[in-house]
């Protein structure tokens, strides 16, 4: 009985390491969701970010051009039983339509997203992205030949490995004690 108590301390001791160590390197974000419109938390991070420099933008210029406009090509995922009726009079052009998922595919000003994602309809907009093709090895002789040693070494640059490897050595100095 004795063996699985301390089994099973090591493994949520390991499991405890890893949550920890997790949290410490991709930060806490919780913070920014609280704050967020409802119309901000349908949008996507790609999206969002360009709401914002948009209206961070001092200048007339559009953020993103598509021959002269500011316009993204867009995913606008409906709650079912909605048509492309709702979301017509905000978006430019509706490119596709897939009904048995309530999917519109439309291209948006840049300036309307958020007007669009404020409907009650919508559940939320994602980009479209192209498919990526990867026919060959990520690392070839050229791209190996390119790195020099300044690009090698700027992963420590920020210091969340620093972090990572001080909540891991932490955890390991206290299993360490538990188990004498």
């Amino acid at each position: 009985m004795g063996r699985k108590k301390n089994l099973i301390s090591r493994i949520s001791i390991v499991l405890m390491m890893l949550a920890v160590s997790a949290f410490v390197a991709c930060g806490s974000t919780v913070e920014d969701k609280y704050n967020m419109t409802e119309a901000e938390k349908k949008l996507s991070t790609d999206l969002l970010g360009l709401v914002e420099a948009t209206k961070s933008q001092a200048s007339t210029e559009p953020v993103a051009n598509s021959e002269g406009q500011d316009l993204v090509y867009v995913y606008v995922y409906l709650y079912k039983g909605n048509n492309t009726n709702v979301i017509e009079p905000v978006v430019q052009e509706i490119t596709d339509w897939d009904e048995e998922n309530s999917v519109a595919v439309a291209w948006i000003s840049i300036n309307k997203l958020e007007e669009l994602a404020s409907l009650e309809e919508v559940k939320n907009i994602r980009t479209v992205m192209p498919p990526v093709v990867n026919n060959s090895s990520a690392t070839t002789k050229e791209n190996a030949s390119d790195i020099d040693g300044d690009e090698k070494n700027t992963y420590l640059e920020d210091g969340s490995w620093i972090k990572l490897i001080g909540v891991m050595i932490f955890t390991a100095i206290i299993f360490k004690k538990r188990s004498k």
